[in-house]
């Protein structure tokens, strides 16, 4: 069978190829170009396909990032953008999201200056005895898998970081992590499409630029059709699609067993810009970091019922109820009057692990699904567009690939 490396693809901009052989993992097809063009589609202009995007495109590769929405406009821009291992209970999985931290580290140095990348820590602080409890024992397992957590006392927290908690005792125990960090993942998104671009990748979006079908012939990627009618050669996909990658699926014969919880997302504006927060904060049932000058974000645990996905009136019970959760923790925040709320919905694997990598059988497809993208995106985007070129791609991606 004749086959074409796709890592020729960047050597008119990297010199030559190297003469070694290349390793492939066992689930890593070698793309075939015979009879098409060496063009990769990255369907899903959230913050993963723009990663994967961008790293291609920086190859040399010819890339084209399609959604049929605007870029971070979905499950991506109502993160809260944590950049974090700790709520990981399995080893493997754990290990993934701290090269995830690791990467952020590296992607932000190559695209300085980062702004949307903020290395300050993350803290946790859970009043109910219970809750207590499970974080201590939660900092105590990520302190032996070599994690920097520690349990420090309110007193010490509310002088050195984060002043203005509503903590009575001050001795009461606060969990501090110390090398976590946070982004602002739509401003994230769009410096990485602005990579895109600049590396002479192509970036099309809106309804007409949705992908309505993938052509596969003799089990190989052949083309994508988008919502206008144009038909473009391709020698390669990667679905990023989030919680539509199911549907993206469907257009090769296969189902990716996808969910979509959903859970409420709100921004928040502080009389006079003050700035309360200096860092990300979970305090019993809300998540909530700073979101610019006199904002912050919140992601509280409140009851959606069967809201549809979309914008809620800044009224709703459940917006002035989440206001109140960080206001109890923070009453500098008291003052917060919500610029935003909406129900957005997260593409969770139903076995809650991240999915990504080549699919046997379909020559040039290749699935990026995970809940977790933020955390992932730099690490995904590194590993899947070497897979991609027909290079290995990261073995702690091993225990979460398409087949497993």
């Amino acid at each position: 069978m004749e086959r074409m490396n796709f890592g020729r693809l960047s050597a008119g901009r990297a010199g030559e190829m190297p003469k070694t052989p290349i390793s492939r993992g066992p689930d890593t097809p070698t793309p075939d170009t015979r009879h098409s063009s060496p063009r990769v589609a990255v369907i899903g202009a959230g913050i993963v396909g723009a990663a994967v995007a961008l790293r291609l495109a920086e190859k040399g590769v010819e890339t084209l990032l399609l959604d049929g929405a605007e870029p971070g406009s979905g499950a991506t821009g109502a993160s809260l953008g944590g950049v974090t291992a700790r709520e990981q209970t399995r080893r493997d999985f754990f290990e993934l999201c701290v090269a995830g931290m690791a990467e952020y580290r590296r992607l932000a140095w190559k695209l300085a200056p980062a702004p949307w990348y903020r290395a300050d820590g993350s803290l946790a602080w859970v009043r109910e005895p219970a809750g207590a409890a499970a974080l201590a024992e939660r900092v105590e397992r990520l302190r032996e898998w070599g994690y920097a957590a520690e349990l420090l006392p309110a007193g010490r927290v509310l002088h050195d970081l984060q002043p203005g908690l509503a903590v009575s005792d001050p001795e009461a125990l606060v969990a501090w992590f110390s090398e976590e960090a946070w982004v602002e993942p739509l401003a994230m998104t769009r410096r990485l499409v602005e990579g895109v671009r600049n590396a002479g990748g192509r970036v099309l979006t809106g309804a007409e630029r949705e992908v309505v079908a993938i052509e596969v012939e003799d089990a190989r990627v052949r083309s994508v059709r988008l919502g206008g009618g144009q038909a473009i050669p391709v020698s390669a996909v990667v679905n990023a699609a989030g919680v539509d990658a199911d549907r993206v699926a469907a257009l090769v014969g296969r189902r990716i067993a996808v969910t979509a919880p959903v859970s409420l997302a709100l921004t928040a504006e502080l009389a006079e810009g003050r700035d309360p927060l200096r860092r990300p904060l979970r305090v019993d049932r809300v998540f909530t970091r700073p979101d610019g000058p006199g904002r912050v974000m919140l992601v509280p645990q409140v009851d959606l019922g069967d809201d549809e996905i979309g914008p809620l009136p800044l009224d709703d019970a459940r917006v002035v109820e989440a206001l109140a959760l960080a206001a109890e923790a923070v009453p500098a925040l008291a003052g917060a009057r919500a610029a935003s709320a909406d129900v957005a919905a997260w593409p969770l694997m139903a076995d809650g692990l991240p999915c990504v990598g080549a699919v046997p059988g379909i020559e040039g497809y290749f699935e990026a699904v995970t809940d977790y993208g933020v955390t992932l995106a730099a690490l995904i985007g590194r590993s899947l567009a070497d897979e991609v070129m027909g290079q290995a791609a990261n073995a702690l991606f091993a225990p979460f690939r398409p087949r497993r």
